[in-house]
């Protein structure tokens, strides 16, 4: 009797199962005393990494086979007899693909081509993924577009099957262009004799998304605060499939939809590639060259979009192959300017990143991620110009500079002032108040600034300077604002006030003060005699002067 071992065969199946080959007397399967082909039950299990696994698996019957239960010491295993083809479709797919990895191959049964498929299997069990390029990866592309007939199984659900080896694979109905679906790696497994139990394998690629404030020392977060006209760092990042491996090609897409108080610097992309650390070495990240990968801006729908049509072929930009393995990890980085129209304070500026993806082996089917969202946080100032004895009295025409003296973004940044549209810049931008007492300015980042009455309306004093500090704090899970703190440092800033985002600040003004004139027309009538004096001396001094020339004639 000739036995043969072929345990690698049932590759991805959720235990390891060995199949003992029995003499090939009879070139067909056995079946029950009715003519009914013998059976068994294969149940393969939802996928656990999403939330509801409605996905469809077809299953093709590669070999027909008698299948029955062996033990040996402590292992289980499956001896499996009068092995023949499951169908005229099998037979070629299976032929075709040993013959594309080895080309004289010169097999003419299904029991040569059962004895090169044990060689030539890299593993078996939940954790083996068939390679997209070896035999296994080949038979299962085949077979998507043979005509054979195919079995439906849903997840969790018992399926009874001829006996024999199975390919498994994933609809493709059930997965191309839905969110957070994917199909498994192709599953090999024995069915027959006792019920088998299958994992899917795969896993869903996630995305998030992050953006840099422009404080000394933050790092990437969920949520930032930025001035007008200021470019704002974002971070995007990706994770693959465990099954990265049956894919022969993998497409890879961030599409990040921005607000309209944002614009996105296509030029400013960045593709870098993150593998994880081994040994001593520091994990890093590998930059991907522009060829490999495309930039789109649409203006219209304010939308930038990076593509990778192949991750598993990039290359880095000295064109040296990247590794690319399920552990990897995609970051794009970008900046996008806040612009004049961007959302004030509690209402946030926000980006939503979908991650489009491969997700389904040997198919073209795409799915996407859930998006990932953060937010960029700007203020208002509203201050008002009142007389110190009437709240409701607005003062206009004072004039005001405001400096970032303080500003988060910290650098050459705290110098600058801060003009009418809210930017920063090297020269000083009066601000003047209006008929009601008011000067507005939106696009304020966090931190601390100086504000300089240059000019106090007619009558009153001008105030010193003070400054303010706006002191934002986030809620960490969704970015939204939690409190405002202001802060001033002038006795004459009163009743501070944050509405929505709104800083407001009240500056109480004094009238000008006059010297006291106290008897004020005894003061006239003394100018006025002192000016009779006056005037007669000189009358006297004429006439002086007149005799005196009248005696020398």
């Amino acid at each position: 009797m000739r036995k043969h071992s072929i345990a690698r065969m049932a590759v991805t199946a959720g235990l390891a199962l060995t199949m003992a080959l029995g003499p090939v007397a009879a070139p067909v399967a056995a079946f029950a005393a009715d003519g009914t082909a013998t059976q068994g039950d294969i149940t393969i299990k939802a996928n656990t990494h999403v939330s509801s696994d409605t996905t469809t698996l077809l299953g093709y019957q590669l070999f027909k086979a008698d299948v029955a239960d062996q033990t040996v010491g402590a292992t289980t295993s499956k001896a499996v007899s009068n092995i023949v083809w499951g169908s005229t479709q099998a037979q070629t797919a299976v032929e075709a693909a040993i013959k594309a990895v080895e080309p004289t191959y010169a097999g003419t049964s299904a029991q040569d081509a059962a004895d090169w498929l044990s060689e030539h299997a890299s593993g078996s069990g939940s954790a083996t993924v068939v390679d997209a390029d070896d035999a296994f990866g080949k038979i299962a592309a085949a077979m998507r577009t043979a005509g054979a007939t195919a079995t439906t199984i849903k997840p969790d659900t018992k399926a009874t099957l001829d006996e024999g080896y199975w390919l498994f694979v994933t609809d493709s109905d059930t997965t191309d262009g839905l969110i957070d679906k994917v199909g498994t790696a192709p599953i090999y497994a024995v069915v027959g004799g006792s019920a088998v139990t299958v994992d899917q394998k795969s896993s869903l690629p996630t995305v998030s998304k992050f953006i840099k404030n422009d404080a000394t020392g933050s790092d990437w977060a969920k949520v930032a605060d930025s001035q007008i006209g200021q470019n704002v760092d974002y971070k995007l990042t990706g994770t693959v499939a465990t099954a990265l491996a049956s894919y022969d090609t993998y497409y890879y897409s961030f599409k990040d939809v921005l607000d309209s108080g944002l614009s996105a610097n296509k030029d400013s992309v960045k593709v870098m590639v993150q593998n994880p650390a081994t040994g001593d070495a520091a994990q890093t990240e590998t930059q991907v060259r522009a060829d490999d990968y495309t930039v789109a801006l649409d203006s219209a729908k304010n939308t930038l979009t990076v593509t990778i049509n192949d991750l598993k072929s990039v290359k880095d930009t000295k064109d040296n192959a990247i590794s690319i393995t399920s552990n990897s990890v995609v970051n794009v980085y970008y900046t996008a300017k806040l612009n004049n129209k961007a959302m004030v304070a509690s209402k946030s500026n926000d980006n939503t990143v979908t991650l489009t993806y491969s997700n389904n082996p040997g198919t073209n089917d795409h799915g996407d991620t859930t998006p990932a969202t953060v937010r960029d946080y700007t203020y208002q100032l509203m201050l008002m110009k009142v007389d110190s004895s009437d709240n409701s009295k607005g003062l206009q025409g004072a004039k005001f500079t405001i400096q970032a003296t303080g500003a988060d973004e910290g650098g050459d940044a705290s110098k600058k002032y801060v003009q009418q549209d809210g930017t920063l810049g090297d020269t000083a931008y009066e601000f003047t108040s209006g008929a009601d007492g008011s000067i507005s300015v939106k696009g304020l980042d966090a931190g601390e600034y100086t504000v300089v009455e240059t000019q106090a309306p007619d009558g009153y004093n001008t105030v010193p300077s003070f400054t303010f500090q706006i002191y934002p704090v986030y809620k960490e899970a969704t970015g939204d604002i939690d409190t405002i703190r202001v802060q001033t440092s002038n006795a004459n800033v009163s009743d501070i006030n944050v509405y929505d985002g709104v800083v407001d600040l009240v500056v109480k003004d004094k009238a000008g003060m006059s010297l006291p004139l106290t008897g004020q027309a005894g003061i006239t009538i003394t100018w006025i005699a002192g000016g009779a004096v006056l005037a007669l001396g000189i009358t006297h001094l004429v006439r002086s002067r007149k005799n005196a020339e009248d005696s020398a004639e």
